[in-house]
């Protein structure tokens, strides 16, 4: 998106800037949706009349826009060392040191633009330090990092360094939410980036201000190792969008460093670049990836991060596009002015769904900070076969699941060499995110009769020992075919874990087809579920599969047990099921 240069944003005008590219892409592509409809009881062209404001600040937005485009590319530079023969480029600044642009950073077509960083104190970044007795924090200023002396900061402690990205900034709440669950679970130094006036510009030109900023950062960090005692092995970045490959440049520079996290990192001018201009494994001791908009940037509004791995784990929640609750930003406008809803609140929420599957990467991570659920995810060959419960193993050497969020450092490949692993997960929408999931496998007798199939449907309802029941439908997307003597596997999720699980239902509906036979009945030998977020992680597994995760239901002594088409039966939970059949 592209947004004008600024130094001293109020909240309105951060908003109008965040929505400027947004606005022109509604007006511009969304007119002939609006042609035919009525809109606030009139006709489209009775709605654009009624825009002279939104047309006066988005011309305006777009000419302040433009015009840094057409400045020197080197005017905005402190110093600028030289350019070398192969068209690359040097800017120093001073203390700092100096940001050298190979010709890795440009590419006909994935980076054909290079801009010059900005100046120090226009881009003006400030750290605030803040920790469970003070969390308000200490605010330290890029020209004066000997304030830090005065805020709580502890070396013993370590350390979470967080920074936002593109159109982020101080008046973002994510930072906010993110230290607040650190702080109320864990004793950690936090250290919030505000490089907020050098987020809210042209992107091209917010992406030359990332550079400098990662020499911000480098220079604060350590500075806080050579006076204050802090451990680069206990520092932990966690950036978004932008502020992933900022992480990214600043691992570079600081060797030992404990760990990065990048919270769907931003893909335009990035994806299929080397690693010296992205975020990559060598950056840090640890590097995990959550991708959650890696759709394609032609749909307006979504596709702001990138799809190809760059950590040792990378994690794909929903397949990393197309998050649970977010919209279609250029269908907001048009179903909003449908319900007569105001022009404001109208811009409101295309304002909040545009970045809505980009920012939910932060969401989960966050809420991985607080939660319970496991957020476990699999290596798979694809979001479909995992799906379809074709990859519920963590392998023979246990890396081939992981802990999606704050718990990834506790995968199993870490410090083994490994990279680039995939992992896929599902998640919910809020307050939910995180579920459990469950294979189911059954175990079907003899079918009776001269037919040995049947097509039908399957439905299970878990109950525990508190009462509490889990519903599933098996085949919710079509028939299955059933024969005798087979065993079948489902894959499914829940918003809750389930313990203690005592019985359950199971229901046969048989798919009429053409003459019916009379023998409809299905013979159940056996049930199984097991909890896949907890097996995998277990070491307490026998040899012949169980685990305390796993429960088996079955008729008494193991007897097969017929049931009717449209009928249920109940099965008890029993260590008698276990070897037979």
């Amino acid at each position: 998106m592209l947004l004008l240069p600024s130094h001293s944003l109020g909240k309105q005008e951060a908003s109008l800037r965040r929505l400027c590219m947004m606005s022109f892409l509604v007006v511009s592509l969304g007119l002939r949706e609006a042609q035919g409809h009525e809109i606030f009881g009139s006709t489209a062209m009775d709605f654009l009349k009624g825009l002279p404001e939104v047309g006066r600040a988005l011309k305006n937005t777009l000419q302040a826009a433009l015009a840094p485009i057409f400045q020197p590319r080197g005017a905005t530079a402190q110093s600028r060392a030289g350019t070398a023969g192969d068209g690359s480029h040097t800017y120093c600044y001073g203390e700092l040191g100096c940001i050298a642009m190979s010709r890795d950073f440009y590419h006909p077509i994935h980076r054909p633009i290079n801009l010059a960083p900005g100046k120090r104190e226009d881009v003006r970044v400030t750290f605030t330090i803040k920790s469970k007795e003070d969390p308000v924090g200490v605010a330290v200023p890029w020209n004066d990092v000997r304030k830090a002396k005065e805020s709580s900061f502890k070396p013993s402690r370590k350390t979470k360094v967080i920074i936002h990205g593109f159109m982020n900034g101080r008046d973002m709440p994510f930072m906010e939410d993110m230290s607040k669950a650190f702080l109320s679970n864990y004793d950690v130094n936090i250290i919030w980036i505000d490089w907020t006036d050098g987020s809210l510009v042209l992107y091209n030109r917010a992406v030359a201000n990332s550079l400098l900023v990662s020499l911000e950062i480098t220079h604060f960090l350590k500075w806080l190792r050579d006076n204050m005692g802090l451990n680069p092995a206990d520092i932990h970045l966690i950036g978004h969008s932008l502020g992933s490959h900022i992480a990214g440049y600043v691992g570079e520079k600081i060797p030992g460093l404990g760990r990065i996290t990048g919270l769907d990192p931003a893909e335009p001018f990035f994806q299929h670049l080397p690693s010296t201009v992205r975020l990559d494994p060598s950056d840090a001791n640890f590097v995990d990836v959550i991708h959650t908009d890696s759709d394609s940037i032609f749909n307006i509004g979504q596709g702001f991060g990138l799809r190809q791995p760059v950590g040792h784990v990378d994690f794909y929640p929903n397949d990393g596009k197309r998050q649970p609750g977010c919209e279609a930003p250029l269908a907001v406008p048009f179903r909003r002015m449908s319900r007569k809803t105001s022009l404001k609140n109208v811009w409101n929420a295309v304002e909040n769904m545009i970045g809505c599957n980009h920012k939910r990467a932060v969401e989960l991570f966050t809420d991985s900070i607080k939660s319970q659920c496991p957020y476990m995810a699999f290596h798979c060959d694809s979001y479909e076969d995992y799906m379809s419960g074709k990859c519920l193993s963590c392998g023979v050497d246990g890396t081939g699941c992981a802990l999606m969020g704050l718990h990834a450092d506790t995968w199993r490949g870490a410090g083994t060499g490994k990279e680039l692993v995939q992992l896929f997960t599902s998640a919910g929408t809020a307050p939910n995110f995180c579920r459990y999931h469950y294979q189911i496998v059954v175990e079907l007798g003899d079918l009776p009769g001269t037919e040995r199939d049947r097509l039908g449907k399957l439905y299970t309802t878990f109950i525990d020992g508190d009462g509490r029941k889990m519903t599933f439908d098996l085949t919710s997307k079509h028939p299955k075919q059933f024969t005798s003597r087979s065993h079948h596997s489902f894959f499914v999720e829940n918003e809750e874990n389930f313990g203690d699980v005592r019985e359950v239902e199971v229901k046969w509906a048989m798919e009429r087809r053409g003459s019916q036979s009379t023998q409809t009945s299905l013979s159940l030998q056996k049930l199984a579920i097991r909890n896949v977020d907890t097996y995998p992680l277990k070491e307490s597994v026998s040899r012949q599969g169980r685990s305390e995760s796993t429960f088996f239901f079955c008729e008494k002594y193991g007897a097969p047990v017929m049931i009717a088409d449209q009928e249920t039966v109940t099965l008890k939970a029993s260590s008698s099921c276990f070897g037979s059949g």
